[in-house]
């Protein structure tokens, strides 16, 4: 605003001078003073459409910092929602390839059998567990893919139902892992936070060499982050960056980090 006060008056203020001078002196005719006074309309108008076009320049200048600040805001919403599908998908991808080992072991299996009549193959047995002679009341296979399809679906409480079943039936299952991780999944996903906690701590504590576990260590960040707890999800998210660097969820921890300082 000074700035624009000061060129009307560098330009308006020597002529103002003259004609005062003029008049002074009594020599100004009058058609020296009407064009002296049309002089200064024009410069009036002149300043006028300055002013005019300033305020417009500052009306641009404004809703280009809005935009800017909108666009902004755009791309970083829509960078999370990049990193939340591009997580959901590396879920999917591991929960996938396991199933797919689990296939190729059953032909594996089938065929080992077919080979050799009458000789009886030994599973492998989890540390600590006994072999039941008696099948489980449930189909453990289906009640598992059932339980994700619902995942799939959104339908959190049901497939929190049907892991719970799965787990009850077949705790010893190659999948139970699996079934305690899509089951804190679905409690955060409720904004169930403490049960949350408890499922992904308890896969982090029990399933140490897990593929799970650098997903269960960030989803267990991000619920202290939601309670409130900032300093255990920052030694959380410092944890899985130290222990599990270069994978997707380190780098998904750096990320919360700036944000918690």
């Amino acid at each position: 605003m000074q700035a624009r006060w000061k060129i009307v008056m560098n330009a308006t203020l020597p002529m103002a001078v003259l004609y005062f001078a003029l008049w002074l002196s009594g020599c100004a005719t009058p058609r020296q003073i009407d064009e002296l006074k049309g002089q200064i309309r024009n410069v009036e108008a002149q300043n006028r459409q300055s002013q005019q076009m300033v305020a417009h320049i500052d009306t641009v200048i404004t809703q280009d910092a809005e935009a800017n600040k909108r666009l902004r805001n755009d791309i970083s919403v829509s960078i999370d929602e990049l990193q939340r599908q591009i997580a959901t998908l590396q879920e999917n991808y591991n929960d996938l390839m396991q199933r797919i080992d689990k296939l190729v072991q059953e032909q594996r299996t089938i065929g080992f059998l077919k080979s050799s009549p009458g000789v009886e193959v030994q599973q492998p047995v989890p540390p600590g567990s006994t072999l039941s002679t008696e099948p489980p009341p449930i189909d453990c296979g289906n009640t598992y893919d059932t339980a994700f399809i619902l995942v799939r679906r959104t339908d959190y409480e049901k497939a929190i139902d049907r892991f719970q079943e799965f787990l009850k039936y077949c705790p010893k299952h190659e999948l139970a892992e699996n079934a305690y991780y899509w089951i804190g999944e679905c409690y955060y996903s409720l904004e169930k936070y403490n049960e949350a906690v408890d499922k992904f701590q308890y896969l982090i504590d029990n399933y140490r060499s897990s593929a799970n576990t650098s997903r269960a260590l960030y989803k267990l960040g991000r619920c202290k982050q939601e309670l409130g707890k900032k300093d255990e999800a920052k030694k959380i998210f410092r944890q899985l960056i130290n222990d599990h660097p270069g994978t997707l969820e380190a780098e998904q921890a750096k990320e919360r980090l700036k944000d918690l300082k």
